[in-house]
């Protein structure tokens, strides 16, 4: 067992002085936030990055510490940026950074390792390497919970707390059952036209050139960080994606009136590339996120459902046109406004369809079949589960057939004591703005909750599989 009190805290990039201040305060006794920018955090993996990157490139093929080749393709399967890279310099840039991390591991000598959720391969190789040392890997993100963070572990929920009093859960139940709730992590308010898209498209690409100059500024031209920000990315959008809003049905009200409600489904779309909960989907075929939207919209207009796409907000001026194009393809198929909410449309439907989005918990809660993938917030018998990409074929006859296990209301009481027994106080968002020499008291409250999570974690369940533990429902 380990018995240094020592934090390893990876940090993406400008939320190094909020980690160091979540640091001093989590109760440990020496904490070292590492950071793969150059000269960031206490320790950055750069120099040693790049210079086992120059070694094994001259290779026939890479020489990893640890890592198997199976895991090798895992990594860059899930990983948004090596899946459009050279496929020497994706399997260069793992082997790399293994060496980088194994490194910083073997000299910090941690107890457990915190960071944020990533969808990136940086953190990947992070994890893996922790969790052959018998290290905690656990990722800190905001809660539904107004107020409230989680911890996770390659996207489950870890459950520390207590099951919730009934007051405590009245409250939380009567807040986010209403159906006008949306999540403090979600946008509103924005005007989508095309003034905003192409300043949108535009400051992105120009941001592009300018971490490419910054990159080599740096000597450091394959840093995540600045290599994501490339157009040359097969995900990134292009001009000619300003049609996504030519494709929208202004007149959508219409065809409500020829499907009756239970006949209608919603697609809440989710970002893409990957969110950083899809990240860990443990079946990789379900990162095919636009084919796998495809052919389930497919499945149900030819089983007669009506199917209403949103885009989600947060990816105006980033949507590729295809996707759009393809699902419109199929009858019964409409494209809603950006400025119609996910809420108003879960309110006109019988059935919600996503993988991880907080659509899907939200639909449930409303009264609605939720279809989903194995996700953090899933209780047994309130939600309608797929996890491989074979049965979605199946899956509008299910919907059809399902039938809530209780009543309405103990459905909401039980999908929030699940969410609140992996929440803890805390203002997640005290990262945006931080300033070091006048920080919020929100963010020193955070630690302070957030250092006794991990010493639960590490006290309380010191040898418990965190991917058993992690939503045992």
């Amino acid at each position: 067992m380990n018995t240094n009190d020592t934090v390893l805290i990876y940090a993406i990039n400008r939320t190094n002085a909020w980690w160091k201040h979540v640091g001093n305060h989590l109760g440990f006794e020496r904490h070292v936030v590492v950071s793969d920018i150059r000269g960031a955090g206490d320790r950055d993996v750069v120099d040693d990055f790049n210079a086992e990157y120059a070694r094994q490139i001259r290779l026939a093929d890479i020489r990893t510490i640890a890592f198997s080749e199976e895991e090798v393709q895992d990594i860059i399967a899930r990983c948004r940026l090596l899946r459009w890279l050279p496929a020497k310099q994706a399997r260069c840039m793992i082997a790399a950074m293994e060496y980088a991390f194994t490194k910083v591991l073997d000299e910090v000598n941690p107890c457990i390792v915190l960071s944020f959720p990533i969808d990136r391969y940086v953190s990947d190789v992070l994890e893996r390497l922790s969790k052959r040392r018998g290290l905690r890997y656990v990722e800190l993100t905001a809660s539904l919970i107004s107020g409230m963070c989680m911890l996770m572990y390659r996207g489950q929920l870890l459950q520390t707390a207590p099951t919730p009093l009934p007051e405590v859960l009245d409250h939380h139940v009567k807040t986010i059952a209403d159906p006008s709730f949306t999540p403090s992590y979600v946008q509103t308010a924005t005007r989508y036209t095309r003034r905003r898209w192409l300043k949108t498209f535009g400051y992105f690409r120009v941001r592009g050139w300018g971490f490419k100059l910054i990159s080599w500024i740096k000597r450091d031209p394959r840093s995540l960080h600045y290599l994501d920000a490339q157009s040359f990315l097969g995900h990134k959008p292009r001009l000619a994606d300003l049609q996504t809003l030519d494709l929208i049905d202004w007149n959508w009200r219409e065809s409500l009136d020829h499907f009756p409600r239970e006949r209608r489904i919603f697609f809440g779309l989710q970002l893409f590339p990957e969110a950083s909960i899809d990240y860990w989907i443990t079946n990789i075929g379900m990162i095919d996120y636009e084919n796998l939207m495809v052919a389930a919209a497919r499945a149900f207009v030819e089983a007669g459902f009506l199917v209403l796409v949103k885009d989600h907000p947060s990816q105006f001026g980033f949507r590729q046109r295809e996707l759009i194009k393809r699902l419109k393809s199929l009858p019964n198929v409409i494209f809603l406004p950006y400025e119609v909410s996910g809420n108003e449309a879960v309110d006109l439907v019988g059935a919600n369809f996503t993988l991880t989005g907080t659509l899907g918990l939200q639909s449930a809660l409303l009264g609605r079949v939720s279809v989903v993938s194995p996700t953090y917030y899933v209780t047994t018998g309130d939600f309608l589960t797929f996890d491989t990409p074979e049965q979605i074929a199946a899956l509008p006859k299910r919907v059809s057939e399902w039938q809530a296990t209780n009543s309405l209301q103990d459905r909401q009481r039980r999908i929030l004591s699940h969410l609140l027994q992996g929440s803890f106080e805390g203002d997640f968002f005290s990262f945006r703005g931080f300033d070091p020499q006048h920080p919020a008291e929100t963010a020193r409250t955070l630690a302070k909750n957030l250092g006794q999570q991990l010493r639960i974690l590490l006290n309380e369940m010191p040898h418990a599989d965190l991917r058993t533990w992690a939503n045992p429902s």
